[in-house]
Protein backbone atom coordinates (compact mmCIF):
# COMPACT_ATOMS: atom_id res chain seq x y z
CA UNK A 1 0.00 0.00 0.00
CA UNK A 2 3.01 2.25 0.26
CA UNK A 3 3.40 2.21 -3.41
CA UNK A 4 -0.42 2.71 -4.23
CA UNK A 5 -0.34 6.04 -1.56
CA UNK A 6 3.48 7.31 -3.02
CA UNK A 7 1.71 7.07 -6.50
CA UNK A 8 -1.01 8.66 -5.61
CA UNK A 9 0.08 11.01 -3.51
CA UNK A 10 2.93 12.00 -5.83
CA UNK A 11 0.41 12.95 -8.53
CA UNK A 12 -2.24 15.05 -6.86
CA UNK A 13 0.23 17.24 -4.96
CA UNK A 14 2.22 17.87 -8.43
CA UNK A 15 -1.06 18.62 -9.65
CA UNK A 16 -2.22 20.57 -7.22
CA UNK A 17 1.58 22.79 -6.25
CA UNK A 18 1.07 23.21 -10.52
CA UNK A 19 -2.36 24.29 -9.82
CA UNK A 20 -1.56 26.87 -7.68
CA UNK A 21 1.61 28.15 -8.98
CA UNK A 22 -0.44 29.28 -11.70
CA UNK A 23 -3.35 30.82 -9.85
CA UNK A 24 0.00 32.74 -7.94
CA UNK A 25 1.50 33.68 -11.40
CA UNK A 26 -1.16 35.40 -12.68
CA UNK A 27 -2.54 36.64 -9.15
CA UNK A 28 1.36 38.24 -8.37
CA UNK A 29 0.95 39.69 -11.78
CA UNK A 30 -2.06 41.66 -11.57
CA UNK A 31 -1.13 42.92 -7.79
CA UNK A 32 2.15 43.97 -9.63
CA UNK A 33 0.65 46.36 -12.16
CA UNK A 34 -1.68 47.86 -9.66
CA UNK A 35 1.59 48.32 -7.69
CA UNK A 36 3.93 49.38 -9.84
CA UNK A 37 1.07 52.24 -10.33
CA UNK A 38 1.51 53.20 -7.13
CA UNK A 39 4.63 52.67 -6.70
CA UNK A 40 4.97 55.45 -9.80
CA UNK A 41 3.07 57.94 -8.13
CA UNK A 42 4.95 58.12 -5.12
CA UNK A 43 8.26 58.02 -6.91
CA UNK A 44 9.26 54.07 -6.20
CA UNK A 45 10.89 51.94 -8.61
CA UNK A 46 9.27 48.56 -10.44
CA UNK A 47 11.36 46.54 -7.69
CA UNK A 48 9.41 47.66 -4.81
CA UNK A 49 6.44 47.16 -6.51
CA UNK A 50 7.31 43.46 -6.75
CA UNK A 51 8.36 43.39 -3.51
CA UNK A 52 4.97 44.77 -2.01
CA UNK A 53 2.76 42.26 -4.53
CA UNK A 54 5.39 39.51 -3.32
CA UNK A 55 4.19 40.26 0.72
CA UNK A 56 0.19 40.09 -1.18
CA UNK A 57 0.96 36.48 -1.83
CA UNK A 58 0.09 34.35 1.27
CA UNK A 59 -3.12 35.79 1.59
CA UNK A 60 -3.88 35.22 -1.83
CA UNK A 61 -2.87 31.82 -1.40
CA UNK A 62 -5.25 31.39 1.25
CA UNK A 63 -7.61 32.38 -0.97
CA UNK A 64 -6.98 30.42 -3.70
CA UNK A 65 -5.56 27.32 -2.07
CA UNK A 66 -8.73 25.24 -1.97
CA UNK A 67 -9.54 25.65 -5.44
CA UNK A 68 -6.20 24.92 -6.24
CA UNK A 69 -6.64 21.80 -4.46
CA UNK A 70 -10.43 21.37 -5.80
CA UNK A 71 -8.86 21.54 -9.62
CA UNK A 72 -5.49 19.81 -9.14
CA UNK A 73 -6.97 16.57 -7.64
CA UNK A 74 -9.31 16.22 -10.60
CA UNK A 75 -6.79 16.65 -12.89
CA UNK A 76 -4.59 13.81 -11.47
CA UNK A 77 -7.35 11.45 -10.56
CA UNK A 78 -9.06 11.86 -14.35
CA UNK A 79 -4.89 11.23 -15.23
CA UNK A 80 -5.34 8.28 -13.87
CA UNK A 81 -8.53 7.24 -14.71
CA UNK A 82 -7.57 8.05 -18.64
CA UNK A 83 -4.55 6.23 -18.54
CA UNK A 84 -6.38 3.13 -17.04
CA UNK A 85 -4.34 3.35 -13.88
CA UNK A 86 -6.83 3.35 -11.29
CA UNK A 87 -8.30 0.64 -12.81
CA UNK A 88 -5.57 -1.58 -11.95
CA UNK A 89 -5.25 -0.49 -8.45
CA UNK A 90 -8.78 -1.27 -8.36
CA UNK A 91 -8.10 -4.84 -9.98
CA UNK A 92 -5.25 -4.85 -7.43
CA UNK A 93 -6.99 -4.72 -3.92
CA UNK A 94 -7.81 -1.32 -3.62
CA UNK A 95 -11.23 -1.01 -2.04
CA UNK A 96 -12.55 2.63 -2.18
CA UNK A 97 -12.61 2.75 1.65
CA UNK A 98 -8.66 2.40 1.04
CA UNK A 99 -8.81 5.31 -1.52
CA UNK A 100 -10.72 7.76 0.14
CA UNK A 101 -8.92 7.23 3.32
CA UNK A 102 -5.61 7.42 1.44
CA UNK A 103 -7.23 11.08 0.21
CA UNK A 104 -8.70 11.94 3.45
CA UNK A 105 -5.23 11.97 4.78
CA UNK A 106 -3.78 13.85 2.23
CA UNK A 107 -7.13 16.66 2.07
CA UNK A 108 -6.29 16.59 6.11
CA UNK A 109 -2.50 18.34 5.61
CA UNK A 110 -4.05 20.07 3.21
CA UNK A 111 -6.51 21.54 5.56
CA UNK A 112 -3.63 22.03 7.92
CA UNK A 113 -1.30 23.90 5.43
CA UNK A 114 -4.28 26.13 4.30
CA UNK A 115 -5.14 26.88 8.33
CA UNK A 116 -1.22 27.72 8.93
CA UNK A 117 -0.78 30.52 5.75
CA UNK A 118 -4.46 31.99 6.46
CA UNK A 119 -3.69 32.22 10.45
CA UNK A 120 0.05 33.08 10.78
CA UNK A 121 1.95 33.51 7.62
CA UNK A 122 -0.48 35.54 5.48
CA UNK A 123 -0.78 38.19 8.82
CA UNK A 124 2.77 38.76 9.00
CA UNK A 125 3.28 39.47 5.27
CA UNK A 126 0.36 41.72 5.36
CA UNK A 127 1.55 43.67 8.60
CA UNK A 128 5.43 43.73 6.95
CA UNK A 129 3.90 44.44 3.15
CA UNK A 130 1.67 47.83 5.19
CA UNK A 131 5.11 48.67 6.53
CA UNK A 132 7.11 48.52 3.25
CA UNK A 133 4.44 50.21 2.08
CA UNK A 134 4.34 53.51 4.47
CA UNK A 135 7.72 53.70 4.23
CA UNK A 136 7.85 53.18 0.57
CA UNK A 137 5.64 56.34 0.59
CA UNK A 138 7.36 57.90 3.72
CA UNK A 139 4.16 57.99 5.92
CA UNK A 140 5.21 57.51 9.49
CA UNK A 141 1.97 55.86 10.81
CA UNK A 142 0.96 52.66 8.54
CA UNK A 143 -1.23 51.39 11.79
CA UNK A 144 -3.01 54.23 12.17
CA UNK A 145 -4.74 53.31 9.15
CA UNK A 146 -8.73 52.19 9.33
CA UNK A 147 -11.10 52.40 12.21
CA UNK A 148 -12.15 49.81 14.91
CA UNK A 149 -15.03 50.09 16.80
CA UNK A 150 -13.16 48.64 19.89
CA UNK A 151 -10.93 52.09 19.40
CA UNK A 152 -11.47 54.59 21.74
CA UNK A 153 -11.45 58.27 20.66
CA UNK A 154 -12.44 61.17 22.50
CA UNK A 155 -15.15 63.30 20.74
CA UNK A 156 -15.78 66.67 21.32
CA UNK A 157 -17.20 68.05 24.32
CA UNK A 158 -17.27 64.41 25.91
Amino acid sequence: MRTVRRLLYKDIVGSVVLVALAFLSLFFFFDFVDELERMARIGAGSGKAAALAVMELPGHFYDLFPIAVLIGAIVALARLAQSSEFTILRTGGLGPARALTLLAGLAAVFAVLTFVVGDYVAPQFERSGDDMRASFSHDASPAKRGAWLKDHQKIDGQ
